[in-house]
């Protein structure tokens, strides 16, 4: 039964994983019912922990996504990632209500905050496309500046820390790696010194500290919304192979 499930996991991570990468394939045709209902088990599967948020998400994938899906679409042509991507960032972020707001006055549908927002020459952050866009295009300059030897995925894991922490923790805890003789270009072992370098850096604002908990927590919700868009947009959407 583990090999079985485990086998599941693994190739619907693989048809997930390939919409991030470079090399077009044939379009997918229409599943079967079959197929669909397997790939509505996958997503159980994958929100097993989390029901009731695969209702909601799945509720405003129908209801709120429709209105913006152009504009992530549109955003993805001018960068290397997919446009799901994009929009799970997005729903991390707001759930896709342009008009969100955090406590801290960070704002729109990708949670620019005011530094952000003129960096990418945006002047309205709540503004779908203004944020869209500049979210975006800003995620794609933080990949810019990783080391072109550093594989796909593990840009995008560590430019969605940078998106929640700042390019500046990446960079100390990237640094903290390579002295510890770890892998500076692996995600994995990078985020093994990001939270020494958080507790070092912020760990006194707080007697429970949580911030490294945050921030995996963030790139694990984001990778399961992606991974969930990836698989309900499959049949319009070309499958890409990796180019390393």
């Amino acid at each position: 039964m583990f090999s079985y499930l485990k086998f599941r996991y693994s190739f619907i991570f693989f048809l997930s994983v390939l919409t991030v990468l470079s090399l077009e394939a044939p379009v997918l045709k229409s599943y079967s019912a079959q197929e669909k209902t397997f790939f509505m088990e996958e997503l159980e599967f994958y929100w097993q922990e989390d029901k009731p948020g695969l209702t909601t998400f799945l509720e405003r994938t129908n209801t709120r996504l429709p209105k913006y899906k152009l504009l992530f679409e549109e955003a993805a042509e001018g960068i290397d990632v997919h446009w799901s991507l994009i929009a799970a960032i997005s729903y991390q972020e707001s759930h896709w209500n342009p008009k969100a707001i955090s406590d801290t006055g960070v704002r729109g549908m990708m949670m620019l905050t005011q530094k952000t927002a003129k960096e990418m020459g945006i002047n309205r952050r709540t503004n779908p496309e203004d944020s869209i866009f500049g979210g975006a295009n800003y995620f794609q300059k933080t990949m810019n500046r990783l080391p072109s030897e550093m594989s796909k995925l593990d840009k995008i894991w560590m430019s969605l820390a940078a998106y929640n922490l700042g390019y500046r923790n990446l960079e100390l805890a990237r640094d903290l790696a390579k002295s510890k003789n770890l892998d500076p270009n692996d995600w994995s072992e990078v985020s093994l010194a990001l939270e020494d370098i958080l507790k070092d850096r912020y760990g006194r604002e707080s007697e429970g500290f949580v911030k490294h908990d945050q921030v995996m927590k963030y790139v694990k919700n984001i990778s399961l919304y992606y991974k969930t868009l990836s698989i309900l947009y499959k049949e319009e959407e070309l499958l890409v192979l990796a180019n390393e």
